[in-house]
């Protein structure tokens, strides 16, 4: 099954509808802003200069930074869905933010904007290009010559659940990833990546996602994406219901587990 996130202008509204509610409403929760905030405090996100976000999805990660106390430079974010950077433009025209804009591109290869920019982020993208090689390559070639690339997103393999369901436990995950995580293991093969790139990492930050008795992020993403796989054929309807419902009944007993590292890298581009 290929990454939805790589196709997400050839499925149907509701489910760009649902792709975009995903991205707004994680970026809204309070553990994954706190890690967004944490790694911006650590590489020293530049209070002026200019900053690219390489699959900016809803724009949730520029208005960010955009927001940042002090923060006076710009923000420019692309994306390869078109209905994405739709939903990006709708919503950042309802806020005050004068100092972001939106375009899109394929974040694999493109001929714009060499170079122009102090600091470029990819957050939770990578995970799901065709090419990550080629993808960092991009972000190397979009940054000034000093400049500074994070690449953050989740490390996918290391995706748990437990609803007191094992053998549920084991296949739903795995069908939600092969659904929504085209490279479970980027994060782990990125510093061979960089290496190989000439560039060195300056920073290696690692969090944990965890959600115990009761959850929001971990039952969300079940409740997303596993229907997906039984649209398509992976699992059967009543599976899916059934895991669902599992998971809504060890939350209401209180004993929900769900779990997922994260990690983020900063390097820095040659002079």
């Amino acid at each position: 099954m290929p990454d939805i996130f790589q196709f997400i202008d050839d499925i149907n509204s509701d489910k760009q509808s649902m792709v975009a509610e995903r991205l707004e409403s994680r970026a809204q929760m309070a553990q994954f802003a706190a890690i967004r905030e944490r790694y911006f405090d650590k590489i020293g996100l530049p209070a002026k200069g200019s900053i690219h976000e390489l699959g900016c999805g809803t724009g949730a990660v520029c208005r960010a930074i955009a927001l940042r106390p002090g923060f006076a430079g710009t923000v420019v974010g692309s994306d390869l869905s078109a209905s994405l950077i739709e939903t990006a433009n709708e919503i950042t025209a309802k806020t005050d933010l004068r100092n972001i804009r939106f375009y899109q591109a394929d974040g694999q290869g493109s001929d714009l904007h060499d170079a122009q920019y102090d600091l470029v982020i990819a957050h939770t993208v990578i995970s799901h290009v065709a090419s990550p090689a080629a993808f960092l390559g991009e972000a190397i070639r979009l940054a000034k010559p000093g400049g500074r690339i994070v690449i953050h997103d989740g490390d996918y393999a290391s995706l748990t659940f437990d609803t007191g369901r094992p053998e549920l436990d084991r296949k739903m995950p795995e069908l939600i990833l092969q659904a929504v995580v085209a490279n479970r293991f980027v994060m782990r093969e990125l510093p061979r990546l960089f290496q190989q790139s000439d560039i060195s990492i300056t920073h290696a930050i690692g969090d944990v996602v965890l959600e115990t008795g009761n959850g929001e992020y971990f039952p969300g993403l079940a409740k997303s994406y596993c229907p997906i796989a039984a649209d398509n054929g992976f699992v059967e309807a009543t599976e899916v219901e059934d895991w669902l419902n599992a998971i809504d009944h060890a939350m209401s007993e209180n004993v929900f587990f769900g779990a997922c590292n994260f990690v983020t890298y900063c390097a820095s581009k040659p002079g």
